[in-house]
């Protein structure tokens, strides 16, 4: 005879293991059983340290209400749609010119960069005084390096009507001439 205890923990167990299965099933592919990178075979720009790009450039910057400048050049990127939560996310890093940079913003909506700006996305971490300085990580080096040269643009309003997070850093003190922009944009 089972004790009530066993059967309990029998079917709890059988429960977590039928969401895991489908959870998994969401994010892989299920042609390879692997996660989804068919993006990154066809564009040189993904990392190659992530995975799981299923989202071209132009439609995860289309999405986020971005417009990457067209002479843009070093560009390199990671998005996904449909990960666990159904969520849109894009990473982005390129270099650009000032008056590119300056389009970019207007045409994305965001406030000037500032050294006074905090941001929260992901490991993102703004300089203070007195700060360690930081040289730019993360896979590819997608996230901004922290120090004094460094400013950044939140937009906590949304874009485009979504309720999503975009964060943007610049470097335009390293080469004036050429500005490293970096950009993290998630769906809520």
């Amino acid at each position: 005879m089972k004790r009530p205890g066993c059967l309990l923990a029998a079917v709890g167990a059988a429960i977590v293991l039928g969401l895991l299965g489908r959870c998994t099933a969401l994010v892989l592919d299920p042609a390879s059983g692997g996660p989804d990178n068919r993006v990154a075979a066809a564009d040189s720009r993904v990392c190659a340290q992530t995975g799981g790009n299923n989202l071209p450039l132009a439609e995860a910057t289309a999405h986020f209400g971005l417009a990457v400048p067209p002479a843009a050049t070093d560009l390199v990127f990671t998005a996904d749609a449909g990960g666990l939560q159904g969520d849109f996310s894009l990473t982005l890093r390129f270099t650009t010119t000032p008056a590119d940079l300056a389009t970019f913003l207007s045409a994305g909506d965001f406030e000037p960069p500032s050294a006074a700006t905090t941001v929260s996305t992901g490991d993102w971490t703004t300089y203070e005084p007195g700060a360690a300085v930081r040289p730019a990580g993360g896979p590819c080096g997608l996230t901004p390096p922290v120090g004094p040269a460094i400013v950044y643009s939140r937009d906590g309003r949304g874009y485009a009507g979504k309720a999503g997070p975009r964060s943007l850093a610049v470097d335009g003190a390293t080469d004036p001439a050429h500005p490293v922009v970096w950009v993290s944009a998630v769906d809520l």
